[in-house]
């Protein structure tokens, strides 16, 4: 027989454990909750720290990259950054100049994301332009159309490069300047008849023509530019067509903090492309080797220019009508001054 005393002292026992394994299980809740919020902070802070990086990076490429291959185009200094785990997406905003008046000109979604983790924002976007029916290109049998940005309606630039067969279709609207109010604020694309140097086109383009962009040969393949006439499935000749600037044109000129172009900006801006080896390398590495050729590195003497941008007023620009050197002159921006 148990003694009365003996059945309380079992269960003090029973309920100083069942206390005590309360209060292990309790603690080790904590610990364990305490741990999984350190570690997932921990990751949400690295992969800040991940995400910030690849950001920097990234705009660094687009800063690099659109001075060489936008004519008189440039980025707006402020920009947004969609932000989601390990990826993200810049919102960049540009425009142009045209004798001192900003035209804003396109957006551009940029999309990035840590090396070896998939995209996740669900973002996406990129740049076009819009094609216009032209009825006098067609009565003319040109087999392209005019192109205009989808956002302000305006002309986009195209180019020509030297000793191309076009077919014999290549624009000039150097004879539309006469036709608009002389004070009209002019941007218009100049592709020249052939190589020249850059002291060669210095020398030779009028001195009232304000010169913004410089357009340098960079086709090492003209096939893989889509550069000579081929025959479609049906037998029937295509010729090229002239390129957007959007489309591998690529040169120097006058930037937000420097309004003197200098062949070496472009070499220098190279260098940095290929020692950097970001996200357009290859475009960086192609251009370099195809300038150097067989020497060490290129030089400013291997620059050969095909064309550049100019701006003016109609009257100023009116000069360039008839000139030797201009085998195509496209419109782009027109604005007024006030």
């Amino acid at each position: 027989m148990t003694a009365p005393w003996e059945g309380q002292e079992d269960q003090s026992l029973t309920k100083t454990i069942q206390r005590a394994k309360r209060k292990t299980l309790i603690r080790n809740v904590l610990i364990s909750l305490a741990v999984s919020l350190i570690t997932l902070a921990a990751i949400f802070i690295g992969a800040a720290h991940l995400i910030d990086h690849e950001s920097s990076e990234r705009m660094f490429d687009e800063y690099g990259y659109m001075s060489i291959s936008s004519p008189n185009e440039y980025l707006e200094p402020g920009h947004k950054d969609r932000r989601g785990f390990l990826s993200g997406v810049l919102e960049l905003d540009t425009y142009k100049m045209v004798e001192g008046v900003p035209v804003p000109w396109r957006e551009k979604w940029i999309n990035y994301y840590v090396p070896g983790f998939p995209f996740t924002t669900g973002v996406h976007g990129g740049t076009a332009s819009l094609e216009g029916n032209d009825p006098a290109l067609k009565a003319q049998g040109y087999e392209y159309n005019r192109r205009y940005n989808p956002d302000n309606g305006q002309r986009e630039l195209l180019f020509y490069v030297p000793g191309v067969n076009y077919n014999g279709k290549v624009l000039n609207d150097t004879p539309a300047l006469s036709q608009m109010e002389s004070g009209k604020l002019v941007e218009m694309a100049l592709s020249f008849d052939k190589a020249f140097s850059f002291a060669e086109v210095k020398a030779m383009l009028p001195a009232d023509v304000r010169t913004v962009w410089y357009w340098v040969d960079t086709y090492d393949d003209w096939k893989d530019f889509g550069l000579e006439p081929h025959k479609d499935e049906k037998g029937v000749i295509v010729y090229p067509q002239p390129l957007l600037p959007t489309y591998r044109v690529y040169g120097f000129g006058v930037r937000p903090y420097s309004d003197q172009p200098d062949p070496a900006d472009f070499i220098g801006s190279l260098k940095v492309g290929v020692q950097q080896k970001g996200t357009y390398y290859s475009e960086y590495r192609r251009i370099y080797n195809y300038l150097k050729k067989d020497k060490a590195e290129p030089d400013t003497g291997d620059v050969r220019i095909l064309g550049v941008v100019v701006t003016g007023t109609a009257k100023e620009l009116q000069i360039l009508d008839g000139q030797s050197f201009v085998r195509g002159a496209v419109l782009g921006a027109v604005v007024d001054k006030y």
